[in-house]
């Protein structure tokens, strides 16, 4: 495994040398281009990756238009959880927004991984909780609160995000128009 996921993985889970070693040989380092994609709507999402460079965005299409749920870029994790995990196929995309470098793991290998120790379900497990409250923290920001503070919030939370994705990906995931962003974002 690459330093900066044994780091990741160990700030949730107490992993020997010996149990990071023996799973090194079931991930794949794979790049991308920008604009292509990890999953696409309609395929079984049969791989979860770790970004080890590069910037993501998940999104679905809503009657022909896009609707931008996520972004991952160094050091997350980024896949069509839902298709991941029920083996159905996704209603999602998954977007290079840069050139990317990502060390994949197969739903196979992870089931290896299982067997290998219940440290890995608990990181998995860990993770999943993590992500569920992310996305219960964000539907929470788009019934409660305004534009302003939904841009404030994701500025003060990913900052180093601002100047890598396009305006309009920005203002899609705030659930506003450009133009709105644009307001919201003068001095």
């Amino acid at each position: 495994m690459k330093a900066s996921i044994e780091s990741l993985v160990r700030q949730f889970v107490e992993f020997s040398d010996e149990e990071i070693h023996q799973v090194k040989h079931l991930l794949q380092t794979r790049t991308l281009k920008k604009g292509e994609f990890f999953v696409e709507a309609n395929q079984v999402a049969d791989e979860i990756a770790f970004v080890q460079k590069g910037l993501f965005r998940i999104y679905y299409l809503v009657h022909g238009k896009e609707s931008t749920r996520y972004f991952g870029s160094e050091a997350s994790f980024v896949t069509s959880l839902p298709s991941f995990t029920s083996r159905k196929p996704s209603l999602e995309y998954v977007q290079a927004l840069e050139d990317s470098v990502l060390l994949v793991l197969s739903y196979e290998n992870l089931q290896k991984m299982y067997e290998m120790s219940c440290k890995w379900e608990r990181l998995v497990r860990i993770l999943t909780e993590r992500t569920f409250s992310e996305l219960q923290f964000r539907v929470y920001s788009l019934i409660s609160q305004s534009a302003q503070e939904r841009y404030e919030a994701f500025f003060s939370q990913r900052p180093d995000l601002i100047q890598r994705i396009p305006q309009y990906h920005i203002a899609n995931y705030l659930g506003i128009s450009p133009e709105t962003l644009s307001r919201i974002r003068r001095p």
